[in-house]
């Protein structure tokens, strides 16, 4: 439905000033892709503070990722259907959480997408879009109140055989949330903490605001870049990475649960929050909404703000960020 844990979407800008707190920048492969960090401590607090980050992160994907047996979400796909399964307080509290926002969103987001992601294989060599009377098979899976949660018993179960959940969209900002907290546990007050799209920071750089960029989604070179301020945090969602063309035709990875097939929005929505569960959520939610959706939520909303590129390349940008965007090619944007 949204990103997976392997697509960048930001490129972020630092450097290190004479004089000030040293930066140390470490990356390590997990939640598949490159989780990225940036500290700015002394030498002495680096190293253990990053080994603790990482750690924090291997451990939510121990818990939530769909291909780790024993895994959370794994036993959940392969049991659910059957018996309810007791899972971890995490799981289950991300798993409500998911059914909130399907709930405001009209299912818009939903983590019973991976019900049918299957069917769109785009890492095959030849890929050939689903039949629709295979899409039309599958669709009814896809409902998060297929799910069912029993918070007394600490359980979830499915209400048919053949339900599956992916946390993609949602996991990945969690993990990011977790090793910010375990930084901040560490004595470290600056640093950012990126995983393929989903990003968080922490402070400041030596005084100055954290400057991150934002992908053009139809070159290879960065659009614009924004300020980010205090703990605030950034997802990304994209048509642009996980893709494959048919016939002349771009098919992604972002899913329309309510159709079962790839959605025409947008080339690109970042949602700016000051939680990166909410940002990761919702970045798929808009994606799917569209712009009438999306401005729509965000009156509902006003702590959320948004930077949405359209399958034109017409650009939304909330006019909270006004101030704080600085353009590195001419944009036009549409303040909402």
């Amino acid at each position: 439905m949204k990103k997976v844990f392997f697509i960048l979407l930001l490129t972020l800008v630092f450097a290190c000033e004479k004089g000030k707190s040293s930066v140390h920048r470490v990356a390590r492969p997990l939640l598949g892709t490159v989780v990225n960090l940036t500290l700015v401590c002394d030498e002495e607090k680096a190293a253990p503070a990053s080994s603790a980050a990482f750690k924090e992160i291997a451990r939510i994907e121990a818990l939530m990722s769909p291909y780790i047996n024993k895994s959370d979400v794994y036993r959940i796909n392969s049991e659910a259907g059957h018996a309810p399964v007791r899972v971890d307080a995490e799981t289950l509290s991300l798993v409500e959480f998911s059914g909130n926002i399907s709930s405001e969103t009209g299912g818009a987001f939903d983590i019973t997408f991976a019900s049918i992601a299957g069917l769109w294989d785009y890492r095959k060599k030849n890929f050939t879009p689903p039949a629709e009377s295979a899409i039309k098979t599958m669709l009814p899976l896809v409902n998060y109140r297929n799910i069912i949660i029993n918070n007394k018993e600490s359980t979830v179960g499915f209400v048919k055989k053949g339900v599956k959940i992916g946390l993609g969209a949602i996991a990945k900002g969690y993990a990011v949330k977790r090793a910010v907290k375990v930084l901040e546990e560490m004595g470290i007050r600056s640093a950012i903490v990126e995983a393929g799209g989903d990003l968080q920071v922490v402070g400041d750089r030596n005084g100055e605001k954290w400057l991150t960029g934002l992908k053009n989604p139809r070159g290879g070179d960065i659009l614009m870049a924004f300020y980010l301020e205090g703990r605030e945090s950034v997802a990304t969602s994209g048509d642009y990475e996980r893709r494959a063309d048919y016939h002349g035709k771009r098919y992604h990875h972002i899913i329309d649960p309510r159709t079962g097939k790839p959605t025409e929005t947008f080339s690109s929505v970042s949602v700016i929050s000051r939680d990166a569960v909410v940002s990761d959520a919702y970045a798929t939610a808009f994606f799917v909404l569209g712009l009438e959706g999306t401005v729509g939520l965000l009156k509902k909303h006003p702590e959320l703000m948004v930077i949405l590129i359209g399958l034109d390349g017409s650009i939304y940008i909330s006019r909270g960020l006004k101030d704080r965007i600085r353009p590195v090619h001419e944009i036009k944007p549409v303040w909402i």
